[in-house]
């Protein structure tokens, strides 16, 4: 029962400092001392620290992240262009791109759009994905993403049988350097 006790204890310690630190109230979490207990303290220590910094919700400079409404830790730079044909300019590592002039009627019909995009190397991870409902029992989605040296090409198809009547989309996109 002592042990149940003191995990509990040591719990509620925790979150309370985190959401201490988050609300405002009090310190935050102290840093870790650099102290010789800790191996390789020079690797580990800075990346403790940032991560507390994180919790602590610290702007960028102090070691921390940028703060972001909602407590949401950034990911990279977000673009969202007005809406135009294809190709569009959203520079950032991630982005949402509104696309007129959509085309993909039938069954295995294909459409390239294309983003120009300074964040993207031909070494990039990216997804891509349709945020928009399109015409019913048609099946709008990506078939390839492809990076290359500033520019991504999504190709996207209608797996259904049904035409697809909507021009306007938006397309969602997320890459990793």
């Amino acid at each position: 029962m002592t042990k149940i006790r003191s995990a509990v204890l040591t719990v509620a310690l925790f979150v309370g400092a985190v959401l201490g630190a988050q609300l405002g109230f009090g310190g935050g979490i102290p840093n870790i001392p650099s102290t010789p207990q800790f191996s390789e303290p020079s690797q580990i220590i800075g990346t403790l620290n940032s991560f507390i910094n994180q919790l602590n919700g610290n702007p960028l400079g102090s070691g921390g992240y940028a703060a972001q409404p909602g407590g949401i830790v950034s990911v990279g730079s977000f673009c969202s262009p007005a809406a135009g044909g294809s190709p569009q300019t959203c520079n950032g590592s991630r982005g949402s791109v509104a696309f007129t002039g959509i085309t993909i009627a039938a069954t295995d019909t294909l459409q390239t759009h294309v983003i120009n995009d300074t964040a993207i190397t031909t070494t990039s991870a990216c997804t891509a994905q349709w945020n928009t409902t399109f015409t019913a029992g048609s099946a709008v989605v990506v078939a390839t993403v492809v990076p290359t040296a500033g520019v991504l090409t999504v190709i996207s198809t209608n797996t259904a049988a049904t035409t697809n009547a909507v021009t306007t989309g938006t397309l969602a996109f997320n890459c990793f350097n």
